[in-house]
């Protein structure tokens, strides 16, 4: 069920919120009073909130935004880093239906500027000096609002009326893979989707969810922060560190339930086997998603730090749509639709019925993408969410990313991915990272990071002659650095710029 987003910014919306506008903040303070004097979020850096104290506190922040104009279908931009502050100005502006566009520290400024004129925020909710935000919306600092009497207060013009239509978050997609959109999810929606995780996956109060990622991207809110919240579990907030620190962190706090990219996994592996090795024996669901998870990332993971990884794949506009979780060797192993998702595949080829495109439906998805209809009928028809990501099923009934429909290239007397491709290279060559290019008007192209200590001429080398072994030619670029989104993800965009 995918319901289109109504931008009509003529409409009257001066009513009151809704049952249905706050039901996240509802479902959370049912779970504070249960769990009221009980942790719900701590920083490594030491700060802590009870669920009584983060349920006053974003009370307290949704009277302040109140004061500021916030209405339903008001929408408020953010630019913070992790704190718990930023858990309760979430929690604060579901309270009030308001929508949400995080706007990441790290986004460059035509990005931010992008992201401004896409959703025209009213309010712009900043860290620090709200006189040195950028310009655009009236800015005003986080610690500024919790404290503000009702002087002052400035009038801002709702968005949106119907409480069918107005989402909760305008989530941008990754940018990762192509133009970034705006994703719009419905708090009804994600409290479904994200009841059915914890369930699922049996999240309890005696749960620590670590998170290391931004809570301006999904992986950071909807795998680790809802889920902890809704569950009365604790959410431990990483703050930006070495992979040594966060083995740390995940040792020191107990970590039980961590989800990260497969190149995070990669760094706290390597971190681990300087020290000889580094056992988490607390960390009972170590998932991994965001991209291709190799069978070498498995293994070695589990040599070094003593877990077994457990696999997941989802996106902005789903939500979860594959996983495993099963406490087993998963090197090899493949997903399966997680309860209440159906999948198909649209094959590439009809004589390969089993390799195509991943298609899926759920009852609990995002609404589309916001202030973009032909962008919404393209991805979403008829109920299906068209992914882009290329899946085989195996004899199992198991489904293995591959990875975007356009990674497919043209090797020997066969086709390989692009992302399958990067494993086999940074396993053969001394390279650190490497990053493959498809599909686009320049063709393949290969860029990779050395090893430490490794001539540039040495990793080009050795990364051509693996190419060449599987019968692909193509250009190999050597850099000191890859840039990356800011979940972490290459930024192949930004790559392809600057060394196609």
């Amino acid at each position: 069920m995918n319901r289109p987003v109504n931008r009509d910014v003529n409409r009257d919306v001066n009513r009151a919120t809704s049952k249905e506008q706050s039901v996240l903040f509802d479902a959370f303070r049912e779970v504070a009073a249960e769990r009221h004097d009980r942790v719900a979020v701590r920083t490594t850096s030491g700060e802590t909130l009870t669920y009584g104290e983060l349920s006053q506190y974003a009370q307290e922040l949704s009277h302040g935004l109140a004061r500021h104009g916030v209405l339903p279908g008001t929408v408020v931009a953010t630019r913070l880093e992790n704190s718990p502050g930023y858990v309760a100005l979430m929690l604060a502006l579901c309270r009030l239906g308001a929508i949400h566009l995080p706007i990441s520290l790290a986004s460059p400024p035509a990005r931010a500027q992008w992201l401004t004129d896409q959703a025209r925020p009213a309010l712009l909710v900043t860290s620090g000096d709200p006189a040195a935000a950028p310009h655009g919306p009236q800015a005003v600092a986080l610690s500024g609002i919790r404290r503000r009497t009702g002087e002052g207060a400035t009038e801002v013009r709702p968005v949106l009326r119907d409480a069918e239509d107005v989402p909760f978050r305008l989530l941008e997609t990754s940018g990762s893979t192509g133009r970034p959109k705006l994703v719009a999810w419905r708090q009804p929606d994600l409290l479904s989707d994200r009841t059915e995780w914890i369930r699922l996956l049996g999240i309890a109060p005696g749960d620590v969810l670590g998170c290391m990622h931004p809570l301006d991207v999904a992986h950071g809110t909807d795998v680790h922060m809802w889920p902890a919240l809704l569950s009365g579990a604790e959410l431990l907030l990483v703050s930006p560190a070495a992979p040594g620190d966060v083995l740390a962190a995940l040792r020191e706090h107990a970590v039980t339930v961590f989800s990260a990219l497969p190149r995070h996994y990669e760094q706290l592996a390597e971190a681990a086997g300087a020290l000889g090795g580094v056992q988490l024996p607390h960390l009972r669901l170590p998932m991994s998603g965001g991209a291709y998870l190799g069978g070498s990332t498995v293994r070695r993971v589990r040599k070094t730090l003593g877990v077994g990884m457990r696999r997941i794949y989802g996106s902005t506009e789903f939500g979860i749509v594959l996983g495993n979780f099963a406490d087993e060797h998963q090197e090899e192993r493949g997903m399966r639709p997680l309860p209440g998702v159906e999948v198909r595949l649209a094959p590439l080829r009809p004589d390969a019925p089993r390799l195509g495109e991943l298609i899926a439906r759920s009852t609990a998805t995002a609404s589309g993408y916001y202030g973009n209809p032909e962008a919404t009928a393209a991805s979403f028809q008829d109920g299906w969410y068209h992914t882009g990501d290329v899946a085989e099923l195996g004899p199992d009934g198991e489904y293995r990313l591959l990875g975007r429909v356009g990674d497919a290239i043209p090797a020997g007397d066969g086709v390989v991915f692009a992302p399958p491709l990067e494993e086999t290279l940074a396993d053969r060559c001394p390279v650190r990272e490497v990053v493959v290019l498809a599909g686009a008007t320049g063709g393949v192209l290969i860029v990779a990071a050395p090893s430490p200590g490794v001539p540039a001429n040495e990793a080009a080398d050795s990364l051509t002659a693996v190419l060449e072994d599987i019968g692909l030619a193509a250009p190999v670029r050597i850099t000191d650095e890859i840039p990356h989104t800011p979940v972490g993800k290459p930024d192949r965009p930004r790559v392809r710029e600057l060394y196609g």
